[in-house]
């Protein structure tokens, strides 16, 4: 992989520092949502602090190191200072429509391209960068998902979260290719992760749910007597007959029962002349 003009293991320090600041105020803005918890000016620092700087310290373990955090008291102090800013500004920033969606995309970028740069910097391949990437942006929401009893965003149907990062995580790594300069393979990162973020947002973008795969059967008409291919279940099909019965039961078993019983019973009608 291509080097950049930045020492082996260094991150500018300012890049660092607006992530964290950025993550903390989404926190902040996210624990407004939860009132009826109650939490107080520990609790909104604490998930701040989380966001802030938790994707950082997943980044740092999965690289063998210290965690940078843990170092200077400048990361625990910008975290937890812009989350009692945001908590204080909560009225103000709920009144502007959308920004919580604008800022959470900015840190999203900001955290993938910090992630991105160090790992580029321990020179790991392509795939492993692209994961520590995308570790440092999605890691400090997951924990936050979790502390606040929340289901974990990234693993279900909805606007792309992780697969931003990713993309950011991606074109950084081909400007790095490229031999563009540190700081235009910072913004390329940072943009390509917001506008796919904002994107997701604006429009519905989303992955399609899980799905199994579905093999063809075929069976032999009680009518007929030759081998034709047995048409599957729809998934309304399958939900009905979930619905319909005992926890116990298996939807499908019970759809070719059914099926069963109407083909033995087209089998006794007499044929048309």
């Amino acid at each position: 992989m291509g080097t950049m003009d930045s020492p082996a293991t260094t991150l500018p320090l300012w890049l660092d520092l607006t992530a964290i600041a950025i993550g903390a105020i989404t926190a902040a803005m996210v624990a407004e949502q939860f009132r009826d918890k109650k939490l107080d000016w520990l609790g909104v620092v604490i998930i701040g602090i989380t966001v802030g700087l938790g994707g950082g310290i997943i980044r740092d373990l999965l690289l063998g190191i210290r965690p940078v955090s843990m170092e200077t008291e400048w990361f625990l102090f910008t975290a937890g200072t812009a989350a009692l800013g945001g908590m204080l500004l909560q009225r103000l920033l709920r009144r502007m429509d959308g920004l919580v969606s604008v800022l959470d995309a900015a840190a999203l970028g900001f955290f993938c391209a910090v992630g991105t740069l160090k790992a580029m910097n321990f020179e790991l391949p392509i795939l492993p960068t692209l994961l520590v990437g995308t570790v440092t942006a999605a890691g400090g929401g997951v924990v936050r998902d979790m502390l606040l009893g929340m289901p974990v965003g990234i693993l279900f149907v909805g606007s792309l979260y992780a697969i931003a990062a990713t993309a950011g995580s991606a074109a950084f790594v081909l400007a790095d290719y490229a031999g563009v300069s540190q700081i235009i393979g910072i913004a390329i990162c940072v943009a390509v992760t917001f506008a796919v973020r904002m994107a997701s947002v604006w429009f519905g973008l989303s992955l399609p749910e899980q799905i199994a795969l579905r093999m063809p059967r075929f069976r032999r008409s009680a009518r007929t007597g030759k081998q034709e291919r047995e048409q599957p279940f729809t998934d309304q099909e399958i939900l009905e007959a979930s619905g319909f019965h005992a926890l116990d039961t298996r939807p499908i078993a019970v759809l070719e029962e059914k099926r069963a019983n109407r083909e033995q019973k087209r089998a006794g009608d007499p044929k048309p002349e």
